[in-house]
């Protein structure tokens, strides 16, 4: 808290001696025209001015850089922002999808847009990759319903060497934080309860989006790859 108050105060005393430069160059200016002083020593007062002129741009950049965290109140806003995000993404996509409903419970078309966005974007881009993780339930209800879903999925992906996937298995009825890392540039989480929105956040930070990345390699490592999980529970074998 001390540090906090002692670089306001430094900040607050830099701006007024910044505003008495202003003032002193002001008034310089007046008198080098008044008397007519020799150009050499006007160049101080050039130089002064355009320290000034120069301290001034910078604090009007920095008061315009893009706050580092954004809270979307609705999943339309969400989703929207995930979809432009994934659009400049350029070498590497981290998801997850690990709730008691599968995506189609998201009606909105700006989900119906992300799920697609999502799917050209790796098609697209061939030497990049895609990762996703998948949670399906170990139990009714949602087990059926995600695994149908699964299914589909897994015929709409095949041959996309540049995708890959993996399953957990949940047993909890809370559905987890899900999140998706674009590059290197941020990290949006999803919360959701009962199959509907809660609450949307992005984080544009390089420490937000290194710390999890390596929670997520983790969660990745404990994960089944799909394919096997798919030959392990017959998931593409047709319904009796």
């Amino acid at each position: 808290m001390g540090l906090v108050r002692r670089m306001v105060s430094l900040q607050s005393v830099e701006q007024k001696l910044l505003l008495l430069a202003l003032l002193f160059v002001m008034g310089g200016s007046i008198v080098a025209n008044l008397f007519a002083w020799d150009v050499k020593w006007q160049i101080p007062l050039i130089y002064a001015v355009l320290y000034v002129l120069l301290s001034v741009v910078i604090e009007i950049r920095d008061r315009q850089t893009p706050t580092p965290s954004t809270h979307f109140r609705t999943s339309d806003e969400f989703f929207l922002s995930f979809t432009r995000l994934v659009r400049t993404a350029e070498r590497h996509i981290y998801t997850s999808y690990v709730r008691n409903t599968p995506p189609p419970s998201f009606r909105s078309p700006a989900a119906q847009q992300y799920f697609r966005t999502a799917a050209d974007w790796t098609r697209r881009n061939p030497g990049a990759s895609f990762h996703r993780i998948i949670g399906v339930p170990a139990q009714e209800p949602g087990r059926a319903e995600m695994r149908q879903w699964l299914r589909a999925h897994c015929e709409e992906m095949q041959g996309l060497a540049n995708y890959h996937a993996r399953v957990v298995i949940t047993n909890s009825g809370v559905d987890a934080v899900n999140l998706a890392i674009i590059d290197d540039t941020a990290v949006l989480l999803l919360l959701t309860s009962d199959g509907s929105f809660m609450s949307g956040h992005s984080l544009e930070r390089a420490e937000a989006v290194n710390s999890f990345r390596d929670y997520y390699r983790s969660w990745w490592a404990s994960a089944e790859p799909l394919e096997e999980y798919a030959q392990r529970t017959g998931l593409m074998n047709p319904d009796p």
